[in-house]
């Protein structure tokens, strides 16, 4: 204290004042050295502390500013990049090389939920209904179905596992006061059998309306896949192999009948066409009348290749394939509503009759 004591009046003499103010401040350096008062150096350095502080929280707002601004100009210059850019060319460049990219504008379109409700089937016939809950500007109604639906063996969809056969989607009903909410029947009629404990995929493409118009009108666009194992509710089923006597002509050649298989939603028969030349066989209408005779006694006609005739069937298909040599056709057809089996007592395929009543 005595070392600045000395150090103010050294420098007070410097200065051309009065004597009368250097006796003042000597009088008060006097009175301070007495009372022993330090400075308060805690105020002192609290508010030096404080200054630094705001000093450094300006420095550091305007470091972070500057480099927010930084950071989000170079994301903003990053997200305009072309895919171009990602290969490291111009479009000059690009188009000497051959290398051409498109812009194209898509809109996005509304989802669909989907819920697998129930499922019928046997050894050739499987029935899904789908419960579908659509955004609610949509209305469903008959005119609306999918662009592509059907079945595949596996979890996901799979064209090359795809399920053939006779296919339809068609509406079974909406929910009353929700029109944007309906239950579809997803169905297939197929000549390849669908093994019990293998997983099926019921797949949908695109929601459209008007499906026979040139261009129909997308209303939601998308792929959906429903999964299930697949368990026969039906397994009841008559079968009966052909003999010698179960023929009939067609285009002028004698078919024989080798197998009938009758089930509650529908039925197959196998008939071998051999005798009719490929290049005719292949050219013309395959397609046979059968009928069911009932133990009523009334009929029922399953199917038919005449137009305007009014027919018990959903759907049907012809196949043909080979075995041992020999040309066979598979008949396939799957009926609107189960039957009771038990009740028919035979099929006819065109003119030939096949008795199914002793095998009850």
């Amino acid at each position: 204290m005595k070392q600045f004591d000395k150090e103010i009046k050294k420098r007070a003499k410097d200065f051309q004042v009065p004597d009368t103010y250097n006796k003042k401040v000597d009088a008060i350096l006097e009175t301070i050295q007495q009372d022993n008062v330090s400075a308060p150096k805690k105020k002192t350095f609290v508010n030096v502390a404080i200054v630094i502080a705001m000093f450094c929280v300006i420095v550091t707002g305007y470091f972070l500013f500057s480099t927010a601004r930084k950071v989000e100009a170079s994301f903003l210059d990053s997200f305009k990049q072309t895919i171009l850019d990602f290969f490291g060319m111009d479009r000059e460049e690009s188009e000497k090389l051959g290398v051409k990219s498109e812009k194209e504008d898509a809109v996005s379109k509304p989802d669909l939920m989907m819920e697998l409700q129930e499922v019928v089937m046997d050894s050739q016939n499987i029935y899904a209904v789908i419960k579908i809950t659509a955004p609610a500007d949509i209305e469903f109604n008959e005119s609306m179905t999918f662009d592509y639906f059907g079945f595949c063996e596996g979890s996901n969809y799979n064209a090359e596992n795809a399920v053939t056969g006779v296919r339809d989607c068609i509406l079974l009903e909406t929910l009353k006061g929700k029109p944007n909410v309906a239950t579809y029947v997803l169905n297939i009629s197929t000549d390849k059998q669908v093994k019990e404990g293998k997983e099926v995929t019921a797949f949908f493409k695109d929601l459209i309306a008007e499906p026979y118009d040139s261009t129909p009108d997308i209303l939601v666009e998308g792929m959906w896949n429903l999964t299930f194992t697949a368990s026969y509710t039906s397994t009841e089923n008559i079968t009966v192999k052909g003999t010698e006597d179960m023929t009939y002509s067609m285009l002028g050649e004698t078919i024989s009948i080798k197998k009938v298989k009758l089930l509650p939603l529908g039925m197959t028969v196998i008939m071998d066409v051999s005798e009719i030349p490929i290049d005719i066989l292949h050219t013309s209408d395959t397609r046979v009348t059968v009928r069911l005779k009932m133990m009523d006694g009334s009929e029922v006609l399953v199917d038919s290749p005449e137009e305007g005739v009014k027919i018990f069937t959903d759907a049907s298909s012809v196949s043909e394939y080979e075995k041992k040599g020999r040309v066979l056709n598979k008949y396939v057809c799957q009926f609107p509503k189960a039957i009771d089996i038990n009740q028919v007592m035979g099929v006819y395929i065109e003119d030939c009759y096949v008795s199914l009543k002793e095998y009850e």
